[in-house]
């Protein structure tokens, strides 16, 4: 046999993944294909799953994609539990399933649930009330148990994995043959076991998992659905199992490389239609006065904040964007606001679904993202949006503010070099990357009133995110100060009758220094927000409390309303509290009513906290019906 060990070789890896499948949510794979030099001490190492070894490293390849529908599955062999008959993603949860999301099988011979398999350990322990022993050579349900045993089960993966489309977990191009593998590296005439680079393209296996192949003791049929490297699963999915097949082929040769095959979870269908949410009145009422609209403030959660790590309560199917955006985008349309000021929207997202969504259903918007740039990929930063209703309003006027630029402005005007210690240390704790968005709506059927000084057609709104850390509440504050400021400066230069709102994420609580700035025009010196222990790493960005002020009248539209502030706007494992509110100018705007905030109870039905498959930010959206009022009449 010939020596080997001197040449230069290489393992091939094929990595695939696909998320959990929901009806109407686009599955996007996860395919790679990548190579490893081996060592010496390598050769002798068995390969893992979907691996082979080759004389060169992976050419510069493609994917090709089938995808396949299989049989209706039966979840659950416990003839009470409500999966058997709901695929709704609330049913499916970790929560739902009491945290484990893991199937058990009976593989006890001798009782009447062998070879049963149930969703959750509650359904096996409410089935083995039922159970009988069978005696051997007994039946189960009308089958003898040595039957049962010989057709056996294919639960794991790496074995479904196997048997599927002719792939092989060593590289996945072979045949299955005479109930087992065929070993593509088995020794060729020259004693050589490595394999070749490829097959011709158009080998993939057959169209069929049943016809041609060792498993049909399965007796499982599936279907070729489609051939796009993405897929939507629709209701015909739905109680079934997909199985993808990626094959790597050469771009140059178009030799099949790699072929990999994965089995989903079970399709779920789509989430329930969000729960309508009824809004309370003022008993003041809204007879008389100007035009009413809607208004609602929303943090979305983007994609690079949900993460497995920061909710780990939260199934990983349920923190995908592409769920989420389902349910997030109905939940607004059911709100059906006139104007809707967003948080944390990721900037592709913005740009590919949802201004294209918006604009579908009749709205119009701008985005403004945060200063910081792109979190390794384009488009994955995120910042804010404002949507408006075609029908109900035209822009008159846009800006944006970034903050960032509002420090450096501020250290000029306190003759702070930049490049200084002090300078620095100023400018590093006030660059927080947040920004807020300024635009001036007009009514585009604007109402008629007894005389022309009377009319109210526009509306100012102010859409912001201010810095998250909690450890920062001088930089909330000082955000918020001239956010206010600048918002006087652009308000008094158009006259004083243009009504005013600010809403937004603060992330402040209603005893914070930003909360008393908004709602009381000032702060208390002694707040101890206003007195951050400051030293030579932490310097001191407020100005004397005196001056920390504005010359607005606003109302927070919850707390007019309902008396108080909701309980919570911001409900995680970590935090419960308020962050989010809607503040108005109280001498020409007034709220009628607001959507209540759900209770806990509600809540926490389908999740731990938020988000859940119900529930898909962290966040509640706030909702208020406001009306224009003339600037003689009392707020």
């Amino acid at each position: 046999m010939m020596n080997l060990s001197k040449e230069t070789l290489y393992s091939w890896h094929l990595s695939l993944r696909v998320d959990r499948p929901v009806e109407g949510c686009t599955m996007r794979p996860h395919a790679y294909m990548y190579g490893k030099k081996l060592d010496d001490r390598d050769l002798d190492k068995p390969l893992p799953p979907h691996s082979k070894r080759c004389r060169e490293p992976p050419p510069g390849h493609e994917f090709v994609y089938r995808w396949f529908r299989g049989p209706p599955v039966e979840p659950c062999a416990f003839a009470k539990c409500p999966r058997r008959t709901s695929f709704s993603p609330l049913d499916w949860s970790m929560h739902a399933l009491g945290g484990s999301g893991c199937s058990l099988q009976c593989v006890s011979t001798q009782s009447s649930l062998y070879k049963c398999t149930f969703c959750n350990s509650q359904c096996f322990v409410e089935a083995w009330k039922t159970q009988y022993t069978v005696p051997k050579g007994g039946t189960v349900g009308g089958t003898s148990v040595a039957a049962v045993h010989r057709r056996g089960s294919f639960s794991s993966t790496a074995e479904d994995d196997l048997r599927s489309i002719d792939s092989t977990d060593s590289g996945g191009y072979g045949n299955i043959t005479a109930g087992r593998r065929r070993n593509p590296y088995a020794q060729s005439d020259d004693g050589s076991t490595y394999s070749n680079p490829g097959t011709p393209r158009g080998y993939g296996g057959s169209n069929s998992f049943g016809a041609g192949s060792d498993y049909n003791h399965e007796e499982e049929e599936w279907m070729e659905i489609s051939r796009d490297q993405l897929y939507v699963p629709t209701t015909d999915d739905t109680g079934r199992k997909l199985k993808l097949e990626a094959a790597a082929y050469s771009t140059e040769t178009g030799e099949l490389l790699m072929l990999r095959v994965v089995k989903t979870d079970i399709v779920l269908a789509r989430a329930p239609d969000p729960t309508k949410r009824n809004l309370v009145t003022t008993k003041t009422g809204g007879a008389t006065g100007g035009a009413r609209f809607r208004i609602a403030t929303y943090n979305i959660l983007a994609e690079i904040y949900a993460t497995q790590q920061q909710y780990p309560y939260c199934d990983f199917w349920a923190l995908s964007w592409d769920y989420r955006f389902q349910n997030i985008f109905r939940e607004i349309l059911e709100a059906s606001p006139d104007v809707i000021c967003l948080q944390e929207v990721q900037a592709d997202h913005y740009e590919n679904q949802l201004y294209a969504a918006m604009s579908e259903h009749g709205y119009e918007g701008v985005f403004k993202q945060k200063t910081r740039q792109s979190m390794g990929l384009a488009g994955k930063v995120d910042g804010c949006a404002l949507f408006w209703r075609r029908s109900k309003f035209v822009l008159v006027e846009s800006y944006s503010i970034e903050f960032n630029e509002l420090a450096q402005r501020q250290a000029t005007q306190f003759g702070l070099n930049p490049r200084s210690e002090e300078g620095s240390a100023f400018l590093n704790r006030l660059s927080r990357d947040n920004v807020a968005q300024l635009v001036v709506l007009e009514l585009a059927q604007p109402t008629m009133a007894r005389s022309r000084s009377d009319q109210v057609n526009q509306v100012c709104i102010a859409n912001t995110h201010l810095y998250s850390n909690k450890d920062f509440p001088d930089v909330k504050l000082w955000q918020t100060l001239k956010l206010l400021q600048e918002l006087e400066t652009f308000v008094l230069t158009r006259g004083t009758q243009l009504p005013l709102m600010i809403c937004g994420d603060f992330n402040s609580s209603p005893d914070s220094a930003v909360y008393d700035l908004l709602s009381r025009q000032a702060v208390h010196p002694g707040h101890p927000d206003v007195n951050v222990n400051t030293d030579d790493s932490i310097p001191n960005i407020l100005p004397d409390a005196m001056n920390i002020k504005h010359s607005f009248q606003l109302g927070s539209a919850y707390q007019t309303v309902m008396g108080e502030e909701p309980k919570v706007t911001n409900y995680t494992t970590q935090f419960k509290g308020v962050l989010d509110y809607m503040w108005y100018s109280a001498h020409n705007l007034r709220p009628l009513s607001t959507a209540p905030v759900p209770d806990e109870s509600v809540l926490t039905r389908h999740g731990e906290a938020l988000p859940s498959t119900e529930y898909s930010s962290d966040h509640i959206m706030l909702i208020s019906d406001m009306q224009l009022m003339s600037s003689a009449r009392p707020p």
